[in-house]
């Protein structure tokens, strides 16, 4: 597993380098959130990418299919010696660490905002403006609906979590009426 993260974060590294060079980093990024969500969305064709009995030459074509038109040259052919290397099983992963890296480089975090309801705009924002001042970091929210949270929200980022919910709030009540 370790080595894999050293060849995803190396092939992620070296697209993201050439986009540099090419003044291209912003549409490589947008490419990269493509192929991430589409192998995310269609599971199969990551199970295709990872089957070693399915020849490159196959891997190609659907490749083509799917992303060939929707996506640069650079990063299309990008794929294309992905796969003629045979490190197509990792195809999903080095585009996920390639936004990764992206988002290093442009000092962008993402964060959860976990609500009991749809969360208005005014608190995307706050929250929003919160988690910028604690990472110094563009903050990209994201918006999750857990109603069992019965009230309050819960904002993830970082490896952090802060919870101000209700349901946590009567968690702790509860332990401490049991002790």
């Amino acid at each position: 597993m370790a080595s894999n993260y050293r060849i995803t974060s190396r092939y992620a590294k070296a697209l993201i380098d050439l986009a540099k060079e090419r003044n291209q980093l912003a549409e490589i990024k947008k490419d990269a959130d493509l192929v991430v969500a589409t192998c995310d969305e269609v599971r199969a064709l990551d199970v295709l990418f990872k089957n070693p009995i399915i020849l490159p030459q196959k891997k190609l074509a659907v490749a083509e299919k799917v992303f060939k038109g929707k996506i640069s040259d650079i990063s299309f052919k990008f794929i294309e010696v992905i796969v003629r290397k045979n490190r197509s099983p990792l195809i999903f992963e080095v585009f996920q660490k390639l936004v990764e890296q992206y988002k290093t480089y442009n000092n962008q975090t993402d964060a959860v905002l976990v609500t009991a309801s749809t969360a208005s705009d005014a608190l995307n924002k706050r929250v929003s403006d919160m988690v910028a001042n604690a990472t110094g970091k563009e903050i990209d929210l994201k918006n999750k609906v857990d109603e069992d949270l019965i009230g309050g929200f819960q904002i993830q980022f970082e490896g952090l979590m802060f919870d101000a919910s209700v349901k946590s709030q009567l968690k702790k009540l509860e332990k401490q009426i049991s002790q």
